[in-house]
């Protein structure tokens, strides 16, 4: 069930680790974003396919479908392909942002960051929403 905000954006955060999950949810939601919580691969693509959420936050090392996965399958989709991701991933190595920009994410951020730094990629990323 998405955390609601009246008339936001409409972001699927997926993230494994609860804790973290919980945090940014908590924060996005009190920057009035509406957002969808999952743990998992394929509840992100689930989700994205059935919720179509504005932005998606995605993080890259997920314990059943990789988020390389995850990007490749909802950019390969005519549904889902023009919604922007953002790689939230433990490393910032260049090698690593290459790879999930190949994997068809639009910005990658490195874990851990400040919840304000992520809001400052969602916006750019939606600012054609609401």
């Amino acid at each position: 069930m998405p955390i609601r905000a009246p008339d936001a954006v409409r972001v699927l955060f997926v993230e494994d680790d609860a804790g973290a999950r919980d945090g940014y949810v908590a924060y996005l939601t009190r920057c009035d974003y509406t957002v969808m919580p999952a743990e998992t691969g394929g509840q992100a693509l689930t989700l994205a396919f059935s919720w179509k959420p504005d932005v998606i936050v995605l993080d890259l090392g997920l314990p059943d479908i990789d988020g390389w996965e995850v990007a490749r399958q909802l950019k390969a989709s005519e549904q889902t392909a023009s919604i922007p991701i953002i790689a939230l991933t433990a490393s910032g190595l260049p090698h690593e942002r290459a790879s999930a920009m190949r994997a068809g994410c639009d910005r990658h951020v490195a874990k851990p960051c400040e919840p304000a730094d992520l809001v400052v990629e969602i916006r750019r990323l939606s600012e054609h929403v609401v």
